[in-house]
Protein backbone atom coordinates (compact mmCIF):
# COMPACT_ATOMS: atom_id res chain seq x y z
CA UNK A 1 0.00 0.00 0.00
CA UNK A 2 2.85 2.32 -0.13
CA UNK A 3 1.74 3.70 -3.52
CA UNK A 4 -1.38 4.78 -2.49
CA UNK A 5 -0.60 8.51 -1.62
CA UNK A 6 1.48 8.67 -4.60
CA UNK A 7 -1.89 7.15 -6.56
CA UNK A 8 -4.13 9.78 -4.97
CA UNK A 9 -1.89 12.46 -5.53
CA UNK A 10 -1.36 11.71 -9.32
CA UNK A 11 -5.38 11.33 -10.01
CA UNK A 12 -5.41 14.78 -8.09
CA UNK A 13 -2.98 16.66 -9.99
CA UNK A 14 -4.49 15.22 -13.37
CA UNK A 15 -8.07 16.98 -12.64
CA UNK A 16 -5.85 20.41 -11.64
CA UNK A 17 -7.47 20.29 -8.31
CA UNK A 18 -6.10 21.44 -5.27
CA UNK A 19 -6.00 19.55 -1.73
CA UNK A 20 -8.31 21.80 -0.28
CA UNK A 21 -10.61 21.05 -3.02
CA UNK A 22 -10.19 17.62 -2.79
CA UNK A 23 -10.54 17.17 1.06
CA UNK A 24 -13.12 19.89 2.22
CA UNK A 25 -15.87 18.29 3.98
CA UNK A 26 -14.20 14.82 4.03
CA UNK A 27 -10.98 15.23 6.33
CA UNK A 28 -8.58 18.04 7.05
CA UNK A 29 -6.28 19.17 4.68
CA UNK A 30 -3.55 18.28 6.51
CA UNK A 31 -4.71 14.76 6.31
CA UNK A 32 -5.13 14.25 2.89
CA UNK A 33 -1.60 15.88 2.61
CA UNK A 34 -0.10 12.80 5.18
CA UNK A 35 -2.02 10.13 2.99
CA UNK A 36 -0.19 11.67 -0.38
CA UNK A 37 3.10 11.51 1.35
CA UNK A 38 2.34 8.13 2.30
CA UNK A 39 2.48 8.81 5.94
CA UNK A 40 -1.03 7.51 6.50
CA UNK A 41 -3.08 4.90 5.08
CA UNK A 42 -6.76 5.83 5.01
CA UNK A 43 -9.42 3.54 6.34
CA UNK A 44 -11.62 1.98 3.53
CA UNK A 45 -14.45 4.65 3.88
CA UNK A 46 -12.46 7.77 3.82
CA UNK A 47 -11.06 5.99 0.75
CA UNK A 48 -14.02 5.44 -0.59
CA UNK A 49 -15.24 9.39 -0.06
CA UNK A 50 -11.59 10.97 -1.58
CA UNK A 51 -12.02 8.73 -4.68
CA UNK A 52 -15.46 9.46 -4.93
CA UNK A 53 -14.72 13.54 -4.60
CA UNK A 54 -12.26 12.43 -7.73
CA UNK A 55 -14.91 11.10 -9.22
CA UNK A 56 -13.36 7.39 -10.03
CA UNK A 57 -16.33 5.19 -10.50
CA UNK A 58 -17.14 1.56 -11.15
CA UNK A 59 -17.59 1.46 -14.49
CA UNK A 60 -14.64 3.58 -15.87
CA UNK A 61 -13.68 1.70 -18.82
CA UNK A 62 -10.77 4.18 -19.30
CA UNK A 63 -8.47 3.60 -22.24
CA UNK A 64 -4.51 5.01 -22.17
CA UNK A 65 -3.89 6.13 -25.92
CA UNK A 66 -6.64 5.62 -28.48
CA UNK A 67 -7.23 3.84 -31.21
CA UNK A 68 -7.58 4.68 -34.81
CA UNK A 69 -11.31 4.16 -36.57
CA UNK A 70 -10.10 5.41 -40.06
CA UNK A 71 -7.80 6.88 -42.33
CA UNK A 72 -8.43 10.40 -42.08
CA UNK A 73 -6.16 11.79 -38.76
CA UNK A 74 -8.60 14.55 -38.14
CA UNK A 75 -11.22 12.01 -37.76
CA UNK A 76 -9.03 9.47 -35.24
CA UNK A 77 -8.23 12.75 -33.55
CA UNK A 78 -11.78 13.86 -33.45
CA UNK A 79 -13.30 10.35 -31.92
CA UNK A 80 -9.56 10.72 -29.32
CA UNK A 81 -10.53 13.91 -28.59
CA UNK A 82 -14.26 12.90 -27.57
CA UNK A 83 -13.45 9.77 -26.03
CA UNK A 84 -10.85 11.00 -23.36
CA UNK A 85 -13.08 14.11 -22.54
CA UNK A 86 -15.96 11.17 -21.78
CA UNK A 87 -18.01 13.31 -24.32
CA UNK A 88 -19.73 9.91 -25.68
CA UNK A 89 -23.18 11.66 -26.76
CA UNK A 90 -20.87 13.38 -29.51
CA UNK A 91 -18.69 10.52 -30.05
CA UNK A 92 -21.84 8.44 -30.86
CA UNK A 93 -22.98 10.96 -33.36
CA UNK A 94 -19.17 11.38 -34.53
CA UNK A 95 -18.84 7.75 -35.50
CA UNK A 96 -22.27 7.54 -36.92
CA UNK A 97 -21.85 10.30 -39.73
CA UNK A 98 -21.17 9.10 -42.88
CA UNK A 99 -18.44 11.12 -43.94
CA UNK A 100 -16.67 9.15 -41.34
CA UNK A 101 -18.24 6.06 -41.89
CA UNK A 102 -16.87 5.58 -45.64
CA UNK A 103 -13.12 6.38 -44.40
CA UNK A 104 -13.08 3.23 -41.78
CA UNK A 105 -11.17 1.01 -44.46
CA UNK A 106 -9.60 -1.86 -43.07
CA UNK A 107 -9.98 -4.32 -40.52
CA UNK A 108 -8.02 -3.13 -37.60
CA UNK A 109 -10.11 0.15 -38.50
CA UNK A 110 -13.25 -1.19 -38.22
CA UNK A 111 -12.67 -3.46 -35.32
CA UNK A 112 -11.70 -0.01 -33.24
CA UNK A 113 -14.63 1.61 -34.71
CA UNK A 114 -16.98 -1.22 -33.77
CA UNK A 115 -15.46 -1.45 -30.08
CA UNK A 116 -15.44 2.83 -29.55
CA UNK A 117 -19.60 2.20 -30.65
CA UNK A 118 -19.32 -0.49 -27.96
CA UNK A 119 -18.37 1.92 -25.05
CA UNK A 120 -20.56 4.56 -26.22
CA UNK A 121 -23.76 2.16 -25.53
CA UNK A 122 -22.19 1.51 -22.26
CA UNK A 123 -21.99 4.71 -21.25
CA UNK A 124 -24.91 6.40 -22.56
CA UNK A 125 -27.85 4.25 -21.62
CA UNK A 126 -26.30 0.84 -20.60
CA UNK A 127 -27.61 -0.77 -23.93
CA UNK A 128 -26.00 -3.90 -23.00
CA UNK A 129 -27.80 -5.66 -25.83
CA UNK A 130 -26.57 -3.02 -28.34
CA UNK A 131 -22.83 -3.05 -26.42
CA UNK A 132 -23.07 -6.97 -27.69
CA UNK A 133 -23.61 -6.78 -30.40
CA UNK A 134 -20.94 -4.02 -31.53
CA UNK A 135 -18.52 -5.96 -29.51
CA UNK A 136 -19.22 -9.04 -31.63
CA UNK A 137 -18.90 -7.25 -34.90
CA UNK A 138 -15.47 -5.77 -33.13
CA UNK A 139 -14.22 -8.94 -32.23
CA UNK A 140 -15.05 -10.45 -36.03
CA UNK A 141 -12.48 -8.19 -37.23
CA UNK A 142 -10.04 -9.10 -35.29
CA UNK A 143 -7.16 -10.92 -38.09
CA UNK A 144 -4.58 -12.49 -36.33
CA UNK A 145 -5.60 -15.73 -36.06
CA UNK A 146 -4.39 -17.23 -32.33
CA UNK A 147 -2.66 -14.05 -31.36
CA UNK A 148 -4.89 -11.39 -29.62
CA UNK A 149 -3.93 -7.56 -29.44
CA UNK A 150 -4.82 -5.46 -27.01
CA UNK A 151 -7.65 -4.26 -28.52
CA UNK A 152 -9.06 -7.77 -29.02
CA UNK A 153 -8.32 -8.77 -25.71
CA UNK A 154 -10.13 -5.79 -24.73
CA UNK A 155 -12.75 -6.55 -26.82
CA UNK A 156 -13.26 -9.86 -24.78
CA UNK A 157 -12.78 -8.64 -21.70
CA UNK A 158 -15.30 -6.20 -22.27
CA UNK A 159 -17.95 -8.73 -23.73
CA UNK A 160 -17.40 -10.59 -20.03
CA UNK A 161 -18.51 -7.19 -18.32
CA UNK A 162 -21.45 -7.14 -20.64
CA UNK A 163 -21.95 -10.32 -19.68
CA UNK A 164 -21.83 -10.26 -16.44
CA UNK A 165 -24.11 -7.37 -16.06
CA UNK A 166 -26.88 -9.56 -17.51
CA UNK A 167 -26.13 -12.36 -15.27
CA UNK A 168 -24.47 -14.89 -17.65
CA UNK A 169 -21.85 -16.51 -15.46
CA UNK A 170 -20.73 -19.53 -17.64
CA UNK A 171 -20.42 -16.94 -20.63
CA UNK A 172 -18.75 -14.39 -18.24
CA UNK A 173 -15.90 -16.91 -16.90
CA UNK A 174 -15.83 -18.36 -20.61
CA UNK A 175 -14.91 -14.64 -21.80
CA UNK A 176 -12.26 -13.32 -19.30
CA UNK A 177 -10.01 -16.62 -19.53
CA UNK A 178 -10.14 -16.28 -23.24
CA UNK A 179 -8.93 -12.54 -22.76
CA UNK A 180 -6.09 -13.72 -20.55
CA UNK A 181 -5.04 -16.45 -22.59
CA UNK A 182 -1.60 -16.57 -23.37
CA UNK A 183 -1.24 -12.94 -21.56
CA UNK A 184 2.62 -13.42 -20.83
CA UNK A 185 3.78 -13.71 -24.51
CA UNK A 186 1.80 -10.08 -25.42
CA UNK A 187 4.02 -7.24 -25.37
CA UNK A 188 3.49 -4.89 -22.21
CA UNK A 189 0.76 -2.07 -23.24
CA UNK A 190 -0.42 0.22 -20.38
CA UNK A 191 -3.88 -0.88 -21.92
CA UNK A 192 -3.54 -4.37 -20.41
CA UNK A 193 -4.20 -2.84 -16.96
CA UNK A 194 -7.67 -2.75 -18.00
CA UNK A 195 -8.21 -6.18 -18.41
CA UNK A 196 -7.43 -7.15 -14.71
CA UNK A 197 -9.72 -3.98 -13.53
CA UNK A 198 -12.19 -5.17 -15.76
CA UNK A 199 -12.09 -8.49 -15.14
CA UNK A 200 -12.75 -7.94 -11.54
CA UNK A 201 -15.30 -5.54 -11.88
CA UNK A 202 -17.40 -8.53 -13.86
CA UNK A 203 -16.48 -10.72 -11.24
CA UNK A 204 -17.71 -8.11 -8.50
CA UNK A 205 -21.25 -7.88 -10.97
CA UNK A 206 -21.78 -11.68 -10.27
CA UNK A 207 -21.21 -11.69 -6.65
CA UNK A 208 -17.56 -13.61 -7.39
CA UNK A 209 -15.94 -11.42 -4.66
CA UNK A 210 -12.96 -14.09 -3.88
CA UNK A 211 -12.54 -13.95 -7.53
CA UNK A 212 -12.55 -10.03 -8.18
CA UNK A 213 -10.01 -9.21 -5.01
CA UNK A 214 -7.60 -12.06 -6.44
CA UNK A 215 -7.91 -10.07 -9.86
CA UNK A 216 -7.54 -6.93 -8.09
CA UNK A 217 -4.23 -7.52 -6.97
CA UNK A 218 -2.69 -9.07 -9.53
CA UNK A 219 -3.73 -6.38 -11.56
CA UNK A 220 -2.29 -3.87 -9.09
CA UNK A 221 1.24 -6.21 -8.97
CA UNK A 222 1.18 -6.28 -12.70
CA UNK A 223 0.92 -2.87 -13.25
CA UNK A 224 3.61 -1.75 -10.55
CA UNK A 225 5.91 -4.30 -12.31
CA UNK A 226 5.52 -2.35 -15.44
CA UNK A 227 5.84 1.28 -13.99
CA UNK A 228 2.16 2.20 -14.51
CA UNK A 229 -0.34 3.64 -11.95
CA UNK A 230 -2.98 3.31 -14.81
CA UNK A 231 -6.33 1.96 -13.62
CA UNK A 232 -4.36 1.70 -9.93
CA UNK A 233 -7.34 4.18 -8.06
CA UNK A 234 -9.84 2.18 -9.42
CA UNK A 235 -8.81 -0.94 -8.48
CA UNK A 236 -8.12 0.95 -5.00
CA UNK A 237 -11.54 2.33 -5.29
CA UNK A 238 -13.13 -1.73 -5.92
CA UNK A 239 -11.26 -3.04 -3.06
CA UNK A 240 -12.59 -0.46 -0.90
CA UNK A 241 -16.08 -1.17 -1.54
CA UNK A 242 -15.28 -4.87 -1.02
CA UNK A 243 -13.72 -4.64 2.03
CA UNK A 244 -16.89 -1.94 3.46
CA UNK A 245 -19.56 -4.97 2.22
CA UNK A 246 -17.30 -7.67 4.13
CA UNK A 247 -16.59 -5.82 6.94
CA UNK A 248 -20.96 -4.37 7.26
CA UNK A 249 -22.63 -6.93 5.55
CA UNK A 250 -21.07 -10.18 6.13
CA UNK A 251 -21.45 -11.26 2.71
CA UNK A 252 -19.86 -14.88 3.27
CA UNK A 253 -16.43 -14.09 1.65
CA UNK A 254 -13.76 -16.83 2.49
CA UNK A 255 -10.60 -14.29 2.83
CA UNK A 256 -7.91 -15.98 1.57
CA UNK A 257 -3.72 -14.74 2.15
CA UNK A 258 -4.65 -11.46 -0.02
CA UNK A 259 -2.01 -8.88 1.51
CA UNK A 260 -3.57 -5.83 0.14
CA UNK A 261 -7.02 -6.34 1.05
CA UNK A 262 -5.90 -7.81 4.72
CA UNK A 263 -4.47 -4.42 4.91
CA UNK A 264 -8.26 -2.99 4.14
CA UNK A 265 -9.57 -5.78 6.42
CA UNK A 266 -7.66 -5.27 9.40
CA UNK A 267 -6.21 -1.77 9.59
CA UNK A 268 -7.17 0.27 12.54
CA UNK A 269 -9.56 3.00 11.70
CA UNK A 270 -7.40 6.17 11.40
CA UNK A 271 -8.39 9.04 13.55
CA UNK A 272 -7.98 12.85 12.39
CA UNK A 273 -6.26 15.17 14.83
CA UNK A 274 -8.09 17.52 15.67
Amino acid sequence: MNNLGDILRETRQQQQLSQSEISEDICSQSTLSEIEHNKYIPNTQLLINLCERLAVGFDDLCLVGSFQICREKYFNQKAASFYHSRNYRQLQAFLNRPTVLETVQNDQQTQAYYFYLALCSLHLDRGFDKAKEYLKLSLACSTNGRKQTTLTRLGNITLAYVYAQQGLKTSTFAQIELAFRHLEKSTYDENLNLLFYIAALSYFHISKFDLAIQTLEKGIKFALSNNSHSMMINSLYLMANIAEMVKEENVGLTIKSYSLFNSFIHQPLYEEAN
